[in-house]
């Protein structure tokens, strides 16, 4: 539908139904990228006794797949609403008792909604659920009353009776939970979950690298987690949100425009949903029609991304940049050069410090040396930090890998070009959009160092 003929209400509600910066994506039409995945889920939870765990950087989009995955899961099962999956967020606090009593007090809350669900007796009372088809509170604080894992194991097979299909369970960033204690719970929790065929399922996100990093010698609870890694968005399934997006709306965009998205991004869907948002808002704001998107828009929407970003994450960026000698930001911006897990050499930005400073004539271009003071500094507190050391001696990696995508915003927002390889670059990915018209495979590829 035309952005122009839109009631302020029906925009917003359809806006955030398909962009969705600021929570995750909860349908699979709208999950970019992500196919193999969300099909390796589903057969995973096909298996009596198997669970997930999706684990990546952070910002690669782990909440959103595992949400659309839960969805996609209830949506298909015979009755079953797909909003009624149990959602929870992890805290360097909880405890297992506490994920097990949370999940109860939902499931219970939410059976009741699901009238046709739910077993046809009216009252069904069990050892730890009272539950009746009226609105009355539920009778116990399951939490207080759990003492051991035997507990925990009675009360979700107490929850599974309520419903008669698998019950989905999002634990959102499990490696939260630090406690050595906690960590064996959960362990011997999975592994007697399956042993006794219990039949609600996890689906477990986090920021570890590996199995290891969450359950660290218990490892008896790894043949019930399918371990899926979610890499960074492929190029084509950036610019697909921002194309399927406008597209909704009856703009075209331009592929150069979508390139620039795509490579700003750094492969994070928050940052392309988040530009594609405050794009949608500009073109709403414009009294006259409009069908397609100008690059003073897109700019324009740049600028209103960064003003956008949390403190959170700008903090890092904002700490390095507004020191006294004021010419930081630069250096900051050559910095980007920096893979995220290779690590570069100093030398290699100073090389793209200087074809930065080529297009910022009134500005003056450091020396080697105090240039490489200024990077040595980033590692620092105070000024950050921003970077790490690599694995090589000399090399350095970015700390926070999701901030790459702010240094970029910030940079695009000054319409800085930053890598001396861009022209090549675009020129690829513009044959690579072209392709991605005719054929359903996401592109993988590498593209040059720094992007």
């Amino acid at each position: 539908m035309a952005l122009n003929i839109l009631d302020r209400q029906t925009f917003i509600r359809e806006l955030h139904e398909i962009v969705t910066p600021t929570h995750p994506v909860l349908y699979a039409k709208y999950l970019k990228g992500r196919d193999i995945q969300l099909k390796n889920i589903e057969q995973a939870l096909f298996a009596v006794g198997r669970n997930v765990f999706i684990y990546g950087e952070r910002g690669v989009g782990k909440s959103s797949l595992a949400a659309t995955a839960a969805n996609e899961w209830m949506k298909n099962q015979a009755d079953a609403d797909p909003n009624t999956y149990i959602d929870i967020a992890c805290s360097p606090d909880s405890t297992i008792y506490g994920l097990v009593g949370n999940i109860a007090r939902q499931a219970t809350f939410k059976s009741r909604i699901l009238k046709k669900s739910v077993k046809s007796s009216f009252g069904i009372n069990l050892k730890w659920i009272t539950y009746k088809r009226d609105n009355e509170k539920i009778e116990l604080d399951f939490t207080k009353e759990l003492n051991d894992l035997s507990d925990c194991i009675e009360l979700l097979k107490e929850v599974e009776s309520l419903y008669h299909f698998p019950l989905i369970v999002v634990v959102d960033e499990v490696d939260q939970i630090k406690n050595p204690v906690e960590i064996e719970r959960l362990a011997n929790l999975l592994k007697q979950l399956g042993d006794k065929r219990v039949d609600v399922k996890f689906i477990f996100t986090g920021v570890a690298k590996t199995l290891d990093e969450i359950l660290g010698s218990h490892r008896s609870a790894a043949r019930q987690l399918e371990t899926i890694e979610l890499p960074k968005l492929s190029w084509d399934a950036r610019w697909d949100i921002a194309k399927d997006a406008l597209s909704h709306f009856n703009v075209k965009i331009d592929d150069d425009i979508c390139i620039r998205i795509a490579m700003i991004s750094d492969g994070y869907p928050f940052y392309v949903h988040l530009i594609v948002e405050k794009l949608l808002w500009r073109l709403f704001s414009i009294e006259k029609e409009v069908t397609h998107v100008e690059w003073s828009d897109y700019y324009e929407a740049v600028n209103d991304a960064v003003n956008g970003i949390s403190a959170e994450l700008s903090r890092p960026y904002l700490q390095a940049v507004t020191q006294r000698s004021q010419d930081y930001e630069e250096v900051v911006w050559a910095t980007l050069v920096a893979d995220n897990n290779i690590g570069v050499y100093i030398k290699e930005m100073y090389t793209h410090y200087k074809f930065i400073m080529a297009q910022l004539k009134e500005k003056e271009v450091l020396d080697q040396d105090r240039f490489y003071n200024r990077v040595r500094n980033l590692l620092k507190d105070q000024y950050g930090p921003i970077l790490a050391k690599g694995l090589k001696s000399g090399q350095y990696v970015y700390k926070e890998k999701m901030l790459r995508g702010y240094v970029r915003l910030k940079a695009e927002a000054q319409k800085i070009h930053l890598n001396i390889d861009e022209a090549k670059a675009i020129d690829d990915l513009r044959f690579k959009a072209n392709a991605s018209v005719k054929s359903t495979k996401y592109y993988s590829s590498k593209a040059p160092r720094g992007w």
